[in-house]
């Protein structure tokens, strides 16, 4: 193909839908430099990819609306009250620890004990537990007496806590008197502030566990209300020898 052919070349492109993919072989090194050449290259790709990814976000918010539609449908009718909330918040799927085994379990106490209940556990693998963050809290007293807010490195502390359980009832640990240590944390990232009355749902999940060294890597999430609070990528435990 010759240079002198690019501008009829360029009328018959432009003639293609806005969504066709063109491609072109040639020997002539300045076709490439051409600026016309350039701008229809870029419009036909960015026209492709535009149209394609507006297809699928069209398809996912359809999908997301109709899933709320069908829920306000089924919960029209229903009566809230407390019996159903009641249940709603003591969620147990049946391997639950309570405050005293959690006790047995870990050296915390008052006021430093920051996980009131297991919810869920999976041996070696995950944890789910609660936190109630009560107006009486100690930390409230100076953080902030205008505004309480619970402090960040507290809901770390509460996470490494549970973090604690779930390696304190692996299989290699159950039962034994051990004690692991929070040795480092990284990937911190805090999304709301934890106040008084919030009930903090928290998840921690087994990334790896050496026995022989005693070293426990794990990462976690916090949760109020169905929203992320806090984002833990990795912390990291060491068996006190």
């Amino acid at each position: 193909m010759k240079c002198a052919y690019f501008p009829h070349l360029l009328f018959l492109l432009s003639l293609l839908p806005p969504f066709a993919t063109v491609a072109l072989r040639t020997t002539c090194l300045d076709m490439q430099k051409h600026k016309g050449y350039q701008f229809l290259t870029r419009r036909v790709v960015f026209s492709s990819q535009k149209r394609s990814s507006g297809e699928k976000y069209k398809q996912r918010i359809g999908k997301k609306l109709k899933e709320k539609l069908c829920a306000v449908e089924e919960n029209k009718n229903k009566e809230i009250d407390g019996k159903y909330i009641s249940f709603v918040m003591s969620y147990d799927t049946g391997d639950t620890i309570n405050i005293e085994e959690i006790k047995n379990v870990l050296p915390h106490r008052y006021p430093f004990l920051l996980v009131d209940k297991v919810i869920h556990i999976e041996r070696n693998k995950k944890i789910i537990g609660i936190k109630q963050v009560s107006a009486n809290e100690e930390f409230f007293n100076g953080h902030f007496p205008a505004k309480a807010i619970m402090p960040g490195v507290l809901q770390i502390e509460a996470l490494a806590q549970l973090g604690g359980i779930l390696c304190l009832t692996n299989e290699e640990n159950r039962g034994k008197d051990n004690l692991f240590l929070f040795a480092g944390v990284d990937g911190v990232r805090w999304k709301k502030p934890v106040v008084p009355g919030d009930t903090l749902v928290m998840e921690v999940e087994q990334i790896s566990f050496k026995p022989t060294l005693g070293v426990a890597k794990l990462r976690g999430c916090a949760y109020v209300g169905g929203h992320v609070i806090l984002k833990v990528a990795e912390m990291t435990f060491a068996l006190a020898r």
